[in-house]
């Protein structure tokens, strides 16, 4: 299916700012988990951004990589929107002062679904030739963190060593993957 080029050319925006912003996200986790509590409001207002900014993939996706079985497509597609929006929520929530961080707990797991569409997308997009390479192995790898990191809070909270296996597969990986995305988009604007 041919995109329209400016949804393309948002979309690829889109992915190479989620990629710079989930940097500034894991880098505020970093301080704000090593220095304190002066970098988490930091940390969650930047992962607001890091999500907002995702808004558009799972949709944008769902056109662009043809899988021949597209209720699954949707499906993924659904899934993914669904964890961002719902880790949006929480996280506004957070930063507006509507709940506390023990009450944002539950928000968390949201990001398994998250985990879930990258993960599909991945499978879907090198099935169909459309995606491979950067545009493939670091999407895999950020969906395994995103999971493994909700597993890691579900067993033990933020201070579990799994927490942070994860936070660290998908705060390099997503990046890496979102900015080849990116370029892979511009690419067919070319």
């Amino acid at each position: 299916m041919t995109l329209n080029p400016m949804i393309l050319q948002i979309t690829s925006w889109a992915a190479y700012l989620s990629a710079a912003a989930t940097v500034l996200t894991l880098l505020t986790g970093i301080l704000f988990f090593t220095q304190g509590e002066t970098f988490g409001k930091v940390n969650d207002i930047s992962s607001i951004f890091q999500m907002v900014l995702m808004i558009p993939l799972p949709p944008v996706l769902a056109l662009y990589i043809p899988t021949g079985y597209p209720l699954l497509t949707w499906a993924a597609a659904g899934i993914g929107l669904a964890g961002i929006l719902l880790s949006v929520l929480g996280q506004s929530l957070l930063v507006l002062g509507r709940i506390d961080f023990q009450a944002s707990r539950k928000f968390f797991p949201a990001g398994g679904a998250l985990g879930l569409w990258l993960i599909l997308v991945c499978l879907f997009g090198a099935g169909s030739g459309q995606l491979g390479g950067l545009t493939l192995w670091p999407g895999l790898l950020a969906g395994a963190g995103y999971l493994t990191t909700v597993g890691g809070f579900l067993l033990g909270g933020q201070d579990h060593p799994i927490f942070y296996l994860g936070g660290g597969m998908l705060g390099i990986s997503y990046p890496i993957w979102a900015a080849a995305l990116g370029k892979l988009l511009t690419s067919t604007l070319l």
